[in-house]
């Protein structure tokens, strides 16, 4: 533990009550409730945080970036989820910034065919574009899915946005609680008005060094050279399985699309994060629902949330199960052991 207790970290907070003083010491008192500024680190005058993604205790490692979003691999730039900027509004500012940054450093003249390659266009991948686009930086952005990355994955009627956000090129979007169609359309006007081409389901295999810039290549056997390279990708491509029998099955899905055409069916959701609840929620209003999670109690879910699902379930609208591991999929039943008692349909 290399912390000198300077309180730096807690003072550089911007929500307030996420760090706290502790036995003289900055602490970690409301983990739950952080977006992921990444400032307590910035702060710390001898680097004694860590940045993750997921929960105190399971926690993936944040790579490093510094005041210029750039990684400590000089020319490849970091910006929304995978720095640990996950609220939208944020990753666009983010993806902003990080270009602005950029065009100071790329010159005039060099031997690459762009000047930057932006890899995702998500939040932070859609504001890079346009603040490029504005900047007059000869760019091109790769999107391995479709436009919009994360957001595009999300269910249908998901609220995404519950703030203001100024777009490039584009203005201010006054939305609030704003539907994930309708951020989607936001974007693709943005990108229309300014020509500006993404290239969808185009997939960055690798990146090379290569003179004074990079080498990237893709799934399409397409190579790009760039000065500079953006890193503006979300950490939610590939979901995590659970490793048990039935889980390819036609009747398990990872992705909630469109839930108001699942209908009159009995669901299981897995999960004890915000995606899991917020899908249990969609769901139980037409179907019968019940809510898996391993552990005994949530601990890292939205306020918001929270006391929707405790109104759903307190109205029977929800069934919600602690304690509890699905070990069978079938096709018309799953497998479930609860504590310590045997597996049972």
């Amino acid at each position: 533990n290399t912390c000198i207790k300077s309180g730096a970290c807690v003072e550089a907070c911007p929500e307030k009550d996420i760090l706290g003083i502790m036995n003289g010491a900055g602490t970690l008192i409301n983990a739950s409730n952080c977006v992921g500024h990444g400032a307590c680190f910035h702060a710390c005058p001898v680097e004694a945080i860590s940045l993750v993604i997921g929960t105190e205790k399971r926690g993936v490692e944040l790579p490093h970036v510094n005041e210029n979003y750039e990684s400590n691999v000089e020319g490849i730039y970091i910006a929304g989820e995978l720095g640990g900027m996950g609220l939208i509004k944020n990753c666009v500012e983010q993806g902003q910034m990080a270009v602005e940054n950029i065009a100071e450093k790329v010159p005039s003249s060099h031997d690459a065919e762009y000047d930057l390659v932006i890899v995702g266009a998500g939040p932070a991948g859609i504001a890079a574009s346009l603040t490029a686009k504005k900047l007059g930086l000869k760019f091109i952005t790769l999107e391995q899915d479709s436009l919009g990355g994360t957001v595009y994955n999300f269910p249908r009627q998901k609220i995404v946005m519950t703030a203001p956000m100024e777009l490039p090129l584009y203005g201010k979007v006054k939305l609030y609680d704003t539907s994930k169609d309708q951020l989607l359309e936001i974007w693709r006007d943005a990108l229309s008005k300014n020509d500006i081409q993404v290239q969808e389901r185009t997939k960055v295999e690798s990146i090379q060094p290569q003179g004074g810039g990079f080498l990237v290549q893709t799934n399409r056997e397409v190579t790009y050279s760039a000065y500079c390279i953006l890193l503006a990708i979300g950490r939610r491509g590939s979901p995590r399985k659970l490793g048990i029998p039935g889980e390819g099955l036609p009747n398990v899905a990872y992705r909630l699309l469109e839930p108001e055409r699942i209908y009159g069916k009995r669901v299981v959701v897995v999960g004890g994060g915000d995606s899991a609840v917020e899908a249990a929620l969609l769901l139980c209003e037409n179907n019968q629902v019940k809510l898996s999670y391993r552990r005994e109690a949530f601990s890292r879910i939205k306020p918001k949330n929270r006391a929707r699902l405790e109104e759903a379930v307190a109205e029977d609208r929800l069934e919600v199960i602690f304690n509890s591991n699905l070990t069978k999929i079938e096709k018309d039943k799953v497998w479930m052991k609860i504590g310590d008692a045997p597996a049972r349909a």
